[in-house]
Parts: structure tokens; sequence; C-alpha cells
């Protein structure tokens, strides 16, 4: 132990003496890792931001829909389904329709172009995912009796009435040439996804719910039965069951076991796909990333022959003295191996701190893994070892004779 040691502190000085050198040698492995790390810490940073903002959007949500392509195929959904899905089904949240229509709005600031989305109270967990601030969500009574009622969002409510405050306050609202006027009861949080803000946000127009009941009484859409509703688990970790278990239960309930008549659509399978996506492409990156680690392996490789070359006298001595060629072959590993492991730890802070300046400038935390810079460290050390086994073993084969001869 005590002789590594001494290795050691001889590669360090070697590496003090020819601090130029040394930095220019550590340069081509600072950029490789710096990049792997900076590249793999965006890559997970953007994965958890995404995964995050998908679960938050659509987290635990299914639809059931009838498949057109079907020919004859008469399957078509009620509300009996929907309260049959909730009373068989474990870990069910709410199920409902979610019909969204174009219409326009008018208010105390103007007239304005409006979604209006539709359902039952189920609704608030389907079409959105930001809290209510001020006021409520219709209930099932009012969801059942068609109630003259709407939930708009923060930034609706400002566009309308320059105000949040406005709770209580009408809405005159026309769809499909119908209008009629609309009580406010909640308002809703803006929604604070940054997947949603980098697409566009809400693209300037008025977002309003309401039940799908007022939408037969007020503005004539009448209909029993729907094409296709949504599910909610009460967890995204129970949407493959939930998922399995309502396929399962309408299939049953109308009679199309195997007949392809009824598809289903869970946005936990476009969560996965899009963390695979993001997972190749984070490991091509990296990978083209790493060849420089190469290359700055070869620039190793060629300053510690370069350095053989400078000391081959004093090898001779060494040798002369009674130094075996192990002990000269540790000393030249223990020299480049150290090289690089330094520039590892350079390349390392360097990267992650790239990785955080750059995706607090696009608004997502970078996820600097432990496991990575482990692996940054090894592998930066091994490509020293590795590039520096051939000058080394040049070094500890020198004839003392031949060494001591050389100027």
């Amino acid at each position: 132990m005590t002789q590594i040691f001494e290795y050691i502190k001889i590669a360090l000085m070697n590496i003090r003496n020819n601090k130029g050198r040394s930095i220019l040698t550590m340069l081509g492995i600072i950029i490789g890792i710096s990049s792997v790390i900076m590249i793999i810490s965006i890559g997970n940073g953007m994965r958890q931001e995404i995964n995050s903002e998908l679960n938050s959007i659509a987290g635990g949500q299914i639809a059931l829909y009838t498949n057109s392509s079907v020919e004859g195929n008469d399957v078509s959904f009620t509300e009996e389904d929907f309260d049959l899905i909730k009373e068989k089904v474990d870990h069910v949240k709410g199920v409902t329709a979610n019909y969204g229509v174009w219409g326009t709005v008018n208010a105390k600031k103007g007239h304005f172009e409006a979604v209006v989305r539709a359902g039952n109270e189920a609704l608030q967990y389907i079409a959105a995912t930001e809290p209510i601030v001020k006021g409520r969500y219709f209930n099932e009574v009012e969801a059942l009796n068609g109630s003259k009622v709407c939930v708009i969002s923060e930034a609706s409510a400002k566009m309308l009435f320059g105000t949040t405050d406005v709770v209580g306050m009408s809405l005159e609202t026309t769809v499909w040439n119908y209008t009629q006027e609309l009580k406010i009861i909640g308002v809703r949080a803006d929604n604070q996804s940054t997947l949603i803000n980098m697409l566009g946000g809400d693209g300037g127009y008025v977002s309003a719910e309401i039940p799908m009941s007022t939408l037969a009484s007020c503005f004539g859409f009448f209909t029993e039965e729907f094409d296709q509703f949504y599910i909610l688990a009460e967890k995204p970790e129970y949407s493959a069951q939930v998922a399995e278990d309502s396929m399962r239960l309408m299939e049953l309930k109308h009679k199309v076991r195997g007949e392809n008549k009824i598809m289903m659509e869970s946005f936990s399978d476009y969560t996965a796909t899009y963390d695979s996506i993001l997972n190749v492409i984070t490991l091509f990156i990296s990978f083209v990333a790493a060849i420089s680690l190469m290359v700055g392996g070869i620039g190793v490789m060629n300053i510690m022959l370069v350095s053989v070359t400078e000391r081959t006298r004093e090898i001779g001595i060494r040798k002369a003295l009674g130094a075996r060629t192990g002990s000269i072959l540790l000393q030249f590993l223990a020299e480049s191996g150290i090289i690089t492991l330094l520039g590892g730890l350079i390349g390392i802070v360097v990267g992650s701190g790239l990785a955080i300046l750059a995706c607090s400038l696009l608004g997502f935390t970078a996820h600097v893994s432990v496991v990575t810079v482990l692996i940054a460290v090894i592998f930066s050390s091994a490509v020293g070892i590795f590039f520096g086994i051939y000058p080394a073993k040049k070094a500890a084969r020198l004839s003392p004779i031949e060494a001591l001869r050389h100027e």
C-alpha cells in the first residue's frame, strides 16, 4: 500500500512539473465527460418533466370508444355504463363523457371565442387538472338537472371581466346559434404546465366547463348515447388494471367479447412510449459524445509516449538501482490514470453546471444522477489506464544500459 501511495506521489509531482501539457492532455477528457454528463442530465431532467407534465395533464386517464372501422358496429355507451364501471371496477375516481364545442361569450370586456367542455361532475378530473381557486365545481345534482352554471379559468376571468372575483357573475354564452346566460360558480387556476405553455398555452380563447345536461337543455345537443367516454383512475399506477377491468366489463355488458368492437387508449401508455423514445435519443447522443473520450484517450497515450521518451534516462537510473519492471509499469499507469481521473472530475463539475444552466433557461430541473457521475469517474480512469498501458509497457521494457546511454 505504501508503494502505491509513492507511485501516486511521483505521478502528481510529474503532473505538477508539466502543468501546461497535463492540462492540454486533460482537455479531451474534460470535454468528453462534461458532454456526456450534460446530455444525460438534461435528458433525465426532460424525461422527468415530460412524465410529470403528462401525468398531471392526463395521468390515470383511459378512453373507451367504439371501433368505427368494424362494419355494422352498433355499440354505444350510456350513463348506465358509466355507473356500472364506477360500481364494479376498483380504483375509479370518475367516469364521464367529454365533449368540446366552439362558441362565443359576451361579458364586461367584450366578445370572445370560447371552448366549452361538457360532461358530468367527473369532468373536473378529466378536462383539466388545475385546482378550483374560487367557488366550486358543479355537483352531481347540477349535472343531472341541467343547471345553467359554468366553471372558467383564471385567465378567462381576467379576459372577460378584468378580475378573478367573478363567482356569481353571468356569462352570455352562444353555441350553435343558441344563446344562454350561465352563472359562474367556480374559477379554476391557470394551467402551469411547462409543456402546454411551450406549445402555446390556451391559445387566447375563453375556457368554460358545463354539465352535459346543460349542453342539451340550453344549446340543443340532446343525446343519451355516446361513442366514447373517459375513465379516470385514482392514481396513474392503477391505470393498467382499471383499463383492463373496464374493457372486459364493457365487452361482457354489450356482448361483444373478442369482436374488437370496443377500443381502449390509456394515456399512461403514451407516457411510457415518450419515456422510451427519450431514453433512446439520450443514449444515442451520449454515445456520440463519448467518442470524444476516445479521442482524449489517444491524446493521453501520445503524451505518455512523449513522457517516456523524455524520462528514458530517469527510467534507466531507477532500473540500475534495482527498480522492478512492475514498479515502472505501475508508475506510468498511475500517472495516466490520475490525469484522466482529474479530467473526469473537472468534466463532471463542468457538465453538471452546464446542464443546470441549460435546464434553468428551458424552465425545468436538470437531474444529475449519482450513478451517472460514478460511471463517468470509473470510465474516465479506465480510459487513462487503457491508453496508458502501451506507454507504460514501453517504459518498463527499456534496457537499463540503453536507457542510461540515452541523451
